[in-house]
C-alpha cells in the first residue's frame, strides 16, 4: 500500500497504537472519496487525513478526544492550508466512546469514514505503567457504519493490542462491522517504516526499544506487528445485502498491496 515516510510514534501508552500516515492518508481518500464527498475520521491522533481531504477536494470532520491534540493538529494544518480551506475542515472533541453525541448531523452522510481502533488503555496512576486490570473500552463499529452513506467506505485501522497479553481485535472487528450491515472487502497492509525498493528496515528506534524493554516478555509484540498496521476496508451496500448490484467489486482493485506489502503478508510472520 504505502509505506510511511518516517517511523511513526506511538499514541497510547502500551506502545501498541499508531496514528494514520500521510501516505495511508492520501491513499485512502484517493481510492474511496470524490471530490465535495465528506469524510470523518474517528478517534484522531493528528491532522493527516484531515489534510489528504482538504488536498482532494472532501469536506474532513476530525473527531478527538484529546483537547491538546486538537490544537496541534489545527497549527500543522494552518501552516499547510490557505484560509479557505480551513473554513471547511471540522475539529471536534468528545469524551472516548461518545463520539455518537457529536456526529448525530452526520449520520449516513460521509464517503469515508476512517476509525483509529485503539487499545485505549489507561495508564497505572501509580506507576505510570500501562494497566492491565483496567479493561479497554470498545469499539463500536455500529456507530462508525452509521456515519457512512451507501456506497460509502468504512476503514478501520488497528493492529495487536497490548491488553494484559498481545490480542488481535481483527476477527471481531469483522464480524461486527457485517452485523451492522456492511460488507467485508479487503484486509491489506500499511508499512509503518520506509521501504528502499522491496526491502523494508525492521529497525527499532532507541525509544522503541526501551519501551519494549520496560514491559514484561509476555506483552511484547512481535516484529511484524511493530512495522504495520492493519487496514480493514468495508462498503455499505446501495441495496441489500445478496442482490446482484451489492456483489460487485467495490474499488476495483484500487486499493491492491505493493509488492513490498506482500512480502508482509506472505511471510508467515503473524
Amino acid at each position: 500500500m504505502a509505506a510511511a515516510d518516517t517511523e511513526s510514534v506511538a499514541t497510547c501508552p502500551a506502545g501498541c497504537c499508531h496514528p494514520v500516515s500521510s501516505r495511508l492518508a492520501r491513499h485512502l481518500v484517493a481510492a474511496c472519496t470524490r471530490p465535495g464527498e465528506t469524510v470523518v475520521h474517528l478517534s484522531a491522533s493528528d491532522h493527516q487525513l484531515v489534510s489528504a481531504a482538504l488536498t482532494a477536494g472532501c469536506l474532513p470532520v476530525a473527531v478527538f478526544t484529546d483537547v491538546a491534540r486538537v490544537g496541534v493538529s489545527w497549527t500543522c494544518l494552518a501552516r499547510t492550508h490557505p484560509d479557505y480551506d480551513l473554513e471547511v475542515a471540522e475539529l471536534r472533541v468528545t469524551d472516548p466512546g461518545d463520539e455518537s453525541s457529536v456526529l448525530a448531523d452526520l449520520v449516513s452522510g460521509a464517503g469515508l469514514v476512517v476509525a483509529e481502533h485503539t487499545c485505549q488503555q489507561p495508564l497505572d496512576r501509580s506507576t505510570g505503567q500501562p494497566d492491565s486490570e483496567a479493561g479497554a473500552e470498545v469499539f463500536d463499529v455500529a456507530c462508525a457504519a452509521g456515519l457512512v452513506k451507501p456506497g460509502g467506505y468504512l476503514v478501520v485501522v488497528t493492529g495487536l493490542h497490548r491488553e494484559g497479553g498481545v490480542l488481535d481485535p481483527v476477527p471481531e472487528i469483522i464480524a461486527r462491522a457485517r452485523d451492522a450491515g456492511l460488507v467485508y472487502l479487503q484486509h491489506v497492509i500499511a508499512l509503518r517504516r520506509p521501504v528502499h525498493g522491496e526491502r523494508i528496515d525492521a529497525h527499532l528506534s532507541r525509544r522503541s526499544l526501551a519501551a519494549i524493554e520496560e514491559l514484561p516478555e509476555c506483552a511484547g509484540l512481535p516484529a511484524s506487528a511493530r512495522v504495520h498496521s492493519d487496514v480493514l476496508l468495508f462498503t455499505k451496500p446501495r441495496m441489500p445485502v445478496g442482490s446482484a448490484a451489492s456483489t460487485s467489486p467495490a474499488l476495483d482493485g484500487a486499493v491492491e498491496p505493493d509488492s513490498a506489502e506482500a512480502s508482509v503478508q506472505t511471510g508467515g510472520e503473524r
